[in-house]
């Protein structure tokens, strides 16, 4: 259950997290690129050391994350906001 949760959370929130889960000593944060038919096609991710960024600094990198990957989404003729 514990996964079910981390993937609700992170669906809620519009963008993913992981801190040294992949490569000890980096965090990474991640959005969804998504199609015309509001499925994943392709992730957008950042990395960077976990030492060198503060948490409210995550969250700003996540939501440029998230923009980019939405305008990725728009182009593709999808919507930003996945159906449900």
């Amino acid at each position: 259950m514990l996964f079910r949760s981390l993937l609700v959370d992170t669906r809620a929130r519009g963008w993913a997290i992981e801190d040294g889960e992949v490569t000890a000593g980096f965090a990474s944060v991640a959005a969804a690129v998504l199609d015309h038919n509001g499925l994943p096609v392709a992730g957008l991710a950042l990395t960077f050391e976990s030492d060198a960024i503060a948490d409210d600094e995550r969250e700003r990198l996540a939501r440029a994350v998230v923009r980019t990957a939405a305008g990725l989404t728009r182009r593709l003729g999808g919507s930003p906001t996945p159906s449900r």
